[in-house]
């Protein structure tokens, strides 16, 4: 890749991150109904159509976050080399933890059925990949009860201000997932 290609992209990056910081940093102040294209390009300090360069939709700045973070939940368990079920839960919940903001943000704005979506596409790549063992065959119910339960269990963690730590939450999955732990 050239070097102009290079900068580019990470303009690029850069640019995708600042429309999401600028909506999410919004989402806190106001209702995400509320909040227009425009708002969002003026608190990015970018143009409109830089906007729709990057994004269709404010949906879609909530998507790519999503992504972002499902990256480097990814990442992260490629270089900790470790795919138990609890290093697994525990680098998840590790994340979520630290995306407190956005989870608040998503959870202020009722915007759960965005993150249960995400997840529901999350865990059915995790299974695929085999990152996720199951005890009985996959299938969509099974990953649709997997992501639902994880959607309750974070949006419950949020609102209660992610006060038990990554650990309890990671036994309490344990019990109750249809996972394979081992």
């Amino acid at each position: 890749m050239g070097i102009t290609k290079k900068k580019q992209l990470q303009k690029q990056i850069s640019t995708k991150q600042r429309i999401i910081f600028g909506m999410f940093e919004m989402m806190m102040e106001k209702s995400y109904a509320d909040i227009t294209v425009k708002e969002i390009c003026e608190r990015a300090e970018l143009s409109r159509m830089t906007f729709y360069r990057n994004f269709h939709t404010k949906e879609d700045v909530l998507l790519a976050q999503f992504e972002m973070v499902y990256n480097t939940f990814i990442q992260r368990l490629i270089v900790q080399n470790r795919f138990t079920f609890y290093d697994v839960a525990t680098t998840f919940f590790t994340l979520i933890n630290e995306n407190k903001l956005m989870m608040e943000a998503i959870v202020k704005n009722d915007l759960t059925n965005l993150l249960l979506r995400s997840l529901s596409a999350d865990i059915k790549k995790l299974i695929e990949n085999q990152i996720l063992i199951t005890q009985e065959s996959s299938s969509d119910l099974l990953v649709a009860m997997i992501s639902g339960g994880l959607t309750e269990v974070i949006v419950t963690w949020t609102r209660d201000g992610m006060r038990q730590p990554v650990e309890e939450l990671v036994i309490f999955a344990s019990k109750y997932m249809h996972l394979k732990t081992s």
